[in-house]
């Protein structure tokens, strides 16, 4: 359901039960028609539009039985996200009141070192809101895409420019339409992502290549891995592993992004040999 509009949905509900009820109201009056004539016995027409009531009728059910769990299902996610999110902020923001009450209370110095403390713990709340508000937008289907023809490989260049990662980008590669915003910061959730558990002396490659109606990049690592028990919720926002410092919404992000975009995303992994995240695009 997460790819879909819940009004466009709630439209096609409503146009089939109001085609259920008009031919439902056809039928019976069909029906009642013969009865009333006085016929003695059902005739073929009789039995036909009998079957189309009961059709509808099923059918009818089937459609209620769709909206009441498509509702129902919606109404777990938002509690789930709203839980999530409750339980995302409820560290920053209890870090940041205990150092200002430490700083009103005089147990921390009112000096520099301890404002940029604050303003970098008010940086990454601000960082964590924006990311909720990506993915809510991405999974309601109300991301905004400002698609452009795009040169994919130059700005996997520009932007693995100032990371330590190998790049395979060809310049042969066709423009191809996409929100270049929106995929440099898929490209930086990946990259990121990618660095952070892989030490030195492991690497990190970048490589982008054409195939028929897509373009694929593939992002591989020589890093830590993931188990494979993690492996089928690496996708769930706010998930992480045991060693993970971040706040759980990159690849969730990076994934929507992606969908949003008619594309896919999938992610190969083994403990001590590394991750391949790959991607493709629409041309």
């Amino acid at each position: 359901m997460h790819g879909r509009p819940p009004a466009r949905f709630v439209r096609r509900a409503g146009c089939a039960m109001a085609a259920m009820l008009v031919l439902a109201a056809i039928g019976a009056s069909t029906v009642a028609t013969m009865i009333f004539r006085g016929t003695g016995r059902p005739t073929p027409p009789a039995l036909l539009a009998l079957a189309v009531i009961v059709a509808l009728v099923i059918g009818f059910r089937l459609v209620i039985r769709r909206m009441s769990y498509f509702y129902s299902e919606q109404d777990r996610l938002r509690r789930q996200l709203m839980a999530d999110v409750a339980h995302e902020l409820r560290t920053p923001l209890a870090i940041l009141q205990g150092r200002i009450e430490g700083l009103l209370d005089g147990v921390y110095e009112r000096d520099d070192a301890r404002i940029s403390e604050l303003l970098d713990e008010t940086r990454h709340l601000g960082r964590l809101v924006e990311d909720l508000r990506t993915i809510a937008n991405a999974e309601a289907g109300a991301l905004e895409l400002r698609k452009e023809p795009t040169d994919l490989a130059e700005l996997i260049r520009d932007t693995a420019s100032s990371l330590a990662v190998s790049v395979d980008a060809p310049s042969s590669l066709p423009l191809i339409d996409f929100d270049p915003v929106r995929i440099r910061e898929v490209l930086l959730n990946l990259l990121s992502n990618a660095l952070r558990h892989t030490p030195p002396p492991g690497t990190v490659t970048i490589r982008t290549f054409e195939e028929p109606r897509r373009i694929t990049i593939v992002v591989s690592d020589t890093g830590s891995g993931i188990s494979a028990d993690e492996l089928p919720h690496v996708f769930t926002r706010f998930r992480k592993g045991a060693d993970s410092r971040g706040s759980g919404l990159g690849l969730a992000i990076a994934r929507n992004l992606v969908l949003a975009h008619g594309g896919g995303i999938d992610l190969e992994s083994e403990v001590g040999r590394g991750t391949t995240v790959r991607v493709w695009l629409p041309r």
